[in-house]
């Protein structure tokens, strides 16, 4: 069999793979390219292209997905992480599809019984996308993953070894649950081509209640760190995520998400039968004794991006279910009237000039390219204009998930032409006040309509 690994780089992924290479074909995707051996084949992908994904998993048999995208993946980057997180998952979710992918598995995040944050409804989405392709679907959902590597767990680490004293907010009494990095490899492996996992969506816990206070004081106590601590009365996450970063020695895009799941208070549930017997550390103390006490530094993730390229992805409401032709045909007519005729859009056939009011010359120039791909979206490449700096990079694409449950405008690859600082802070800021409003309008469309 082959086994596709998305995500194949990260704390999770490199474990999966030394596990199951003996056993199996291994494809592992990969930003950047790598050298192929031990029977793992390394192919340089970007999920954020259709095309290269599609390519990459020619041929798969099982698609592992462990991708979450809370790093920026360009020198500027507009939007959030959940949006971006969509459309990675319908472009691998498409991709599987076309290539007769037989099983998908996917790691998610545990479902707290009440109020979600962002991070945690991220995951759940991608669980909606993945679901919606047909193919058995195997998720699995997990708190913090323990072990030597992982970002969480040594994020912890290093806010032991770095304070002497840690103020203990009100969210260190949420309940949480943690799983150590060898069990969890060992559920994913089993689940390969299983039929008993075919289909189902399973909490991979250790049945241990914890909370983050306990995690923080046996982390503690464990590395023989003294640290003084002190309850306050507050829930408030913004000076946590500023000393978690500072002290936890890690991004802000990654803590912050994670700063706001703890609020959460996830469930403490028995270990479900179908892992009960692969599950070995049933306590946390019992995964600390497999981490070395010696210090070891997490080296800080940093996306690769292109120099002074653009991403901007909007999440748009569309409470009328438009696809995305309507919805690229209602931005295109309602742009003029919302710049009150200072910018224009003139189609002619498969191409789309915006010109500003007075200047003879277009500023954007798109070409619509015909959509062969099993992917609902109208796509455009940006082929000229005074705005942008190149011909054959950027596209404008406007894309239906989830079988409309989802809609995403998006901007890839954008090199603009004007000075990086100029664009900054005149351009880009520019191009999402206009794509939120143009949200508000469907929005508006769509109470219009209701009241009718």
């Amino acid at each position: 069999m082959i086994i596709t690994v998305a995500g194949a780089s990260g704390f999770v992924g490199r474990n999966l793979i030394e596990k199951i290479k003996l056993s199996h074909k291994i494809v592992g995707l990969s930003r950047s390219s790598k050298e192929s051996h031990d029977n793992v084949e390394w192919r340089e992908t970007d999920l954020f292209s259709f095309q290269s994904t599609l390519k990459s998993l020619q041929g798969s048999d099982v698609a592992i997905y462990l991708v979450h995208s809370m790093l920026p993946s360009s020198k500027l980057f507009q939007g959030s992480f959940r949006d971006t997180d969509l459309l990675l998952a319908d472009n691998f979710a498409k991709s599987c599809v076309h290539c007769g992918v037989k099983q998908i598995i996917y790691l998610g995040g545990l479902v707290p019984s009440h109020g979600m944050s962002e991070h945690l409804e991220s995951r759940k989405e991608v669980e909606d996308v993945l679901k919606d392709t047909g193919i058995p679907v195997t998720v699995f959902r997990a708190g913090m993953v323990v072990g030597e590597g992982g970002s969480s767990f040594e994020i912890l680490r290093n806010l032991v070894k770095n304070l002497p004293l840690m103020v203990l907010p009100h969210w260190t009494q949420s309940s949480t649950q943690v799983i150590f990095i060898e069990d969890l490899v060992n559920v994913i492996s089993t689940a390969i081509n299983n039929e008993d996992f075919l289909d189902k969506t399973i909490d991979v816990v250790n049945g241990e209640a914890i909370n983050y206070e306990q995690l923080i004081k046996k982390t503690s106590s464990y590395f023989n760190k003294s640290l003084f601590t002190f309850h306050v009365p507050i829930n408030y996450t913004s000076f946590s995520k500023l000393w978690v970063k500072l002290f936890g020695e890690t991004d802000y895009e990654l803590v912050s998400p994670l700063i706001d799941s703890l609020l959460c208070n996830l469930p403490s549930p028995s270990i479900p039968k179908e892992i009960e017997s692969i599950i070995i550390y049933k306590s946390y103390d019992s995964m600390l004794q497999k981490i070395s006490s010696r210090e070891k530094k997490i080296r800080k993730r940093r996306a690769p991006h292109l120099e002074n390229t653009v991403r901007s992805i909007q999440r748009l409401s569309n409470p009328d279910r438009l696809d995305e032709a309507e919805i690229c045909d209602e931005y295109l007519n309602w742009l003029p009237r919302y710049m009150q005729s200072l910018i224009t859009a003139k189609k002619d056939k498969d191409q789309v000039q915006f010109s500003i009011l007075g200047i003879c010359r277009p500023l954007l120039i798109l070409e619509k390219v015909d959509n062969h791909e099993p992917l609902d979206r109208v796509k455009f490449h940006i082929v000229g204009g005074l705005l942008s700096k190149t011909k054959d990079t950027g596209w404008l694409e406007f894309r239906s998930i989830a079988n409309g449950k989802y809609t995403i405008a998006s901007i890839n690859e954008f090199v603009p032409s004007l000075p990086w600082y100029i664009y900054k802070f005149t351009q880009a800021p520019a191009h999402v006040k206009v794509m939120k409003a143009f949200g508000k309008y469907l929005r508006k469309k769509n109470r219009k309509k209701n009241k009718k």
